[in-house]
């Protein structure tokens, strides 16, 4: 079989975008993601997104790392595939409403028409300040749900980061249960910036860009003291802004916004399905 696809990324956090609203994929759907994702056999990306049809919105987001495992939110993903929704006339007046498994969402073209604002809701702020020890090394941080959880310690500086080892050292502490958490080193610029660098689990590597890493940073960085919008610089180069505001019901509510951009086009040979046994 046949199965057409998108690549898109998202500050350089890349995608394998595919309308599965009338497409049957191939079971067990963790093998085939984790052939797309394959830098070097398959497509390459950090994750794949599949558009599915939902009884009420205009469309359902189902996210899946790299690794082949399903994961609650993407922040970049969602603002690509909304991209990739909006392009194929989905959603009313440049607007698309659309389901996750972290809660119903809203997104449009952002203002300057290069990339996507996603309405993420409802978040509740940062945690309290905890310290943790992790590769011979403590540190000071908060975790942040952001739709997935995720770490986030600050640093002086992120380019002198060993990303690779205290983020692999960080991800899986005990303190954050069998699933772990994301890690982003975050360090505070002034004027409403943050520069971010984020281990991602699931990829289980740094990547260029976390949305709902962006997300984290700056909701630690306003109970550091600091004010929104933040706008957060990734390691790809890329900036990505953070709205917050408070919410009435208590919490921030947030807005996410960056670029989402088409890499190419293509079709994936996959071996075709077999036929279903007879009762």
């Amino acid at each position: 079989m046949r199965i057409p696809f998108l690549k898109m990324h998202g500050a350089a956090n890349d995608f394998v975008v595919i309308d599965a609203r009338d497409r049957e994929l191939p079971e067990p759907l963790a093998a085939l993601i984790i052939r797309l994702c394959d830098r070097r056999r398959g497509i390459g990306a950090d994750g794949v997104l599949l558009l599915e049809a939902d009884p009420e919105l205009d469309y359902a987001m189902r996210y899946f790392n790299a690794d082949g495992g399903p994961a609650d939110y993407c922040g970049n993903g969602a603002r690509c595939l909304a991209r990739f929704a909006l392009e194929h006339g989905l959603g009313r007046a440049g607007r698309v409403r659309f389901r996750t498994a972290a809660g119903v969402q809203e997104a449009r073209r952002s203002a300057d028409g290069r990339g996507v604002e996603v309405h993420v809701g409802r978040l509740e702020g940062a945690g309290a300040r905890l310290e943790l020890e992790a590769a011979g090394r403590r540190f000071g941080g908060r975790l942040v749900h952001a739709g997935v959880p995720h770490f986030v310690t600050g640093v002086p500086e992120v380019t002198r980061v060993p990303v690779a080892d205290w983020g692999a050292a960080l991800r899986r502490h005990p303190h954050f249960g069998s699933a772990g958490a994301n890690v982003d080193f975050a360090a505070r610029l002034g004027g409403g910036r943050c520069a971010m660098r984020t281990f991602e689990r699931g990829v289980e590597a740094e990547t260029l860009a976390c949305g709902s890493g962006a997300i984290a940073t700056a909701l630690w960085a306003v109970a550091e003291g600091d004010s929104a919008p933040l706008r957060i610089q990734t390691a790809g180069g890329d900036e990505l802004v953070v709205a917050i505001e408070p919410a009435q019901e208590g919490g921030w509510d947030v807005r996410l916004s960056g670029p989402a951009e088409v890499g190419f086009a293509g079709e994936w040979s996959e071996p075709a399905l077999a036929p279903a046994a007879k009762p």
